[in-house]
Order: C-alpha cells, then sequence, then structure tokens
C-alpha cells in the first residue's frame, strides 16, 4: 500500500528486520517518520528514471537483437539459454575475435570468398591494379563484388554483435536500478506495516494513494515508450557520425596517389558508411512503427550498391563522382534524420512523460506528507 512500484514491482516485507532497526534508532536523532520520509523521497527519486519499464523494454530489445544476430550467424531455431539465465553467467571476455564457424548457402560466392580477410582482399586489388586502372577494374568489376558482399555480410555480423554486448551491458546496469527500487520498497512497506498494520489510516490516505498508483501506471507506460526512442535516437547519432566520418574518408581519396594508401582509405571508408547503415537498420527495428523522415529505401540501397562496388569504382572518374554523390546525399539526410528525430521526440514524448512525471511527483509529496502528518500522530 502506497509502495506502488514501476511494472508491479515484488516485494516481499521483512516486517521484523526494518522494526528491529528502526527501534535502535528511535532514541537518536533519525525517528521512525523522519525514516519513512527519507526512504519515500530516495524512491520518488529512483522511480523518476522508470527503471522497470525501461528494464522491460531494454530486455526485449536484447531478445530481438539475438534473435538477429543468431540469424545471421545461421543459429536460428536452436536452443538459447532464457536471457535470465545468460545475465547470471559471467560475462566472456569482451576481446574475444567473433568467428563464423558456417556461411549461408544461399548467399553469392563460396566458402573460400566468404572467409577472405579485408586484408587479403586489399592486397589482391593492389596486385590486379585495380586501384588505378578503370579497363582492369571493369574486368573484375563483378568478382570484387562478390568479395565486398561477403566482407560486409560479416561487417554486419561484427557491428550486430557490438550492439547486443552494448544493450546487454544497459540492461544489466537498469536491472540493478530495478533491485535496488524494491530494496527500498521493501523497507518502506517495513515501515508502513510497523506503524499502521498494514491498513490505511485514513480515507484520505487511501484515496491520494489510488491516485498516485493510477499515475505511476501512466507514467511508467511513456517511460517503456521513453528507452525505444532513447535507443532509436542513439542508433540514428551513431549512424549520421558515422556517415560523416565516411564520407570524409571518401572524399580524400581524390588527393592521393600512393594505390594502397587509396585503398586502405577506401576501405576504412567502405566500413564506416557500412556501420552507418547497420545503425540505421537497427534504428528502424527498435522504432518498427515509426517512419524515419528524409530517409528512403532507395537511398539505402543505392549506398549498399556503391558500397558493395566501391573498390573498382575508383580507378573510373564517372563512377568514384556517382559515388561521392551518393554518399553526400546519405550523410545529410541521415544528418537530418537525426536532427528530426530529437527535434520530435522533445516535443512530444519529452514532454508527455515530464507532464506524468510531475502529477506522480505532487500525488508522492502529497500522501507523504498527509503520512507524515498521521504517523506522527501515531508515534505521540
Amino acid at each position: 500500500m502506497g509502495c506502488g512500484s514501476s511494472l508491479d514491482a515484488q516485494t516481499n516485507p521483512i516486517v521484523a528486520e526494518v522494526t528491529t532497526e528502526t527501534q535502535s534508532r528511535q532514541n537518536g536523532v533519525t525517528s521512525i517518520v523522519e525514516q519513512y520520509v527519507r526512504l519515500d523521497e530516495q524512491i520518488g527519486k529512483l522511480e523518476s528514471t522508470c527503471p522497470g519499464p525501461r528494464m522491460a523494454t531494454a530486455e526485449a530489445w536484447v531478445e530481438h537483437l539475438q534473435s538477429k544476430h543468431g540469424a545471421m550467424l545461421g543459429l536460428e531455431g536452436m536452443d538459447v539459454t532464457p536471457l535470465r539465465e545468460r545475465n547470471r553467467e559471467r560475462e566472456q571476455d569482451s576481446d574475444e575475435v567473433l568467428t563464423m564457424p558456417s556461411y549461408p548457402n544461399d548467399r553469392q560466392g563460396n566458402q573460400i570468398v566468404a572467409n577472405t580477410p579485408t586484408k587479403d582482399l586489399a592486397q589482391l586489388a593492389y596486385n590486379l591494379g585495380v586501384i588505378g586502372d578503370a579497363r582492369k577494374a571493369s574486368m573484375h568489376e563483378d568478382f570484387f563484388a562478390n568479395l565486398s558482399e561477403s566482407a560486409l555480410y560479416l561487417l554486419s555480423i561484427r557491428y550486430y554483435g557490438e550492439l547486443l554486448e552494448h544493450t546487454k551491458e544497459r540492461l544489466k546496469n537498469l536491472m540493478e536500478s530495478y533491485a535496488e527500487l524494491n530494496e527500498l520498497y521493501v523497507k518502506q512497506d517495513g515501515i508502513i506495516a510497523y506503524i499502521s498494520g498494514g491498513t490505511y489510516m485514513t480515507r484520505l490516505e487511501e484515496s491520494i494513494d489510488e491516485q498516485l498508483e493510477t499515475a505511476r501506471d501512466t507514467r511508467d507506460r511513456l517511460g517503456s515508450t521513453l528507452e525505444q526512442w532513447r535507443i532509436c535516437g542513439l542508433l540514428l547519432r551513431a549512424a549520421a557520425n558515422s556517415a560523416t566520418q565516411g564520407l570524409k574518408q571518401w572524399r580524400h581519396l581524390s588527393r592521393m596517389i600512393d594505390p594502397k594508401q587509396k585503398l586502405q582509405w577506401a576501405l576504412d571508408s567502405r566500413s564506416l558508411l557500412h556501420a552507418s547503415m547497420v545503425s540505421l537498420e537497427a534504428a528502424q527495428l527498435s522504432l518498427p512503427h515509426l517512419e524515419l523522415k528524409y530517409m528512403s529505401h532507395r537511398q539505402v540501397l543505392a549506398v549498399k550498391h556503391c558500397n558493395t562496388y566501391l573498390i573498382t569504382d575508383i580507378a573510373n572518374k564517372a563512377r568514384y563522382e556517382h559515388t561521392s554523390r551518393v554518399f553526400t546525399s546519405y550523410e545529410a539526410n541521415i544528418s537530418k534524420t537525426c536532427t528530426w528525430h530529437n527535434e520530435t521526440f522533445n516535443h512530444t514524448l519529452r514532454t508527455d512523460f515530464e507532464k506524468a512525471d510531475d502529477t506522480v511527483r505532487g500525488l508522492a509529496k502529497t500522501l507523504r506528507d498527509h503520512r507524515e502528518e498521521v504517523f506522527s500522530a501515531v508515534q505521540k
């Protein structure tokens, strides 16, 4: 009663333990009523971060990423340890290299193509002279396109794996906050039970508590959505940053003479642009019902096509300029999308959440002040 939790937190008051602690302090500076007030203020601050609803959203996102990553690795449909059990296990070394035991048969190229490292790819491109000779580049165009598709697919697996680990860390932090909140609920319930015997002491107390629970439910639903928008916003920002860096790398190519250096910068640019595309794809997955402004499926396909043929397009001036235009347009639009998302969030969801949170804070303070008055009278 009066300690409703985000997402219906399960509480198990240990009244004896709490009352023993509070009784031992009654002769000191802090009275049991003051302890209640202090705990309620702590709960209010922590509740405003909505750890419960955010945790549920983050958990669902981890499961979604796990499924996506597993499908890319060819593990879809296999038994996977439940998430909560996995969280109890020790995290693997973050420096562990991601390997790909098998490669989907329906993709172009064979096993050798799939496992061709980027370093070997660069050396092969250099040896065949496709960086400075447009004729040779055209001759080996399809071959390097197949290699690029395979390399980019492996990069996608790696990037989704990194995103999954980052999200797991976020979930871990939210679970810790949620556990801390539940501990505070237990202590507060113990104090209330000790003073009131577990029943409402006035009709006003009951009425305010009911209003508070309703307000909390509203805020918690918004808090869950808030986490979705947070995830999408961070991914869009990452996409925009990677696109900007990738475009910068690509523009430097025209001023380079050394073929090896030019090729390395081109491959770095390709990786950055591909990272941007993966981040954009993940952002769309995190908020599937939101249509991202300024971005089109056609433009995404254009960037993917340029990335696939990037190595052999360097030597062809017309193609190089076309790729530059595609990358420039994409970088400008993804930046605008990122700004639009942030402004939309600030003008809609954030405003609604802050209003709902203010309502909860106001009712919580009213209930806290009323209980402090009633509890103090009982203690006297």
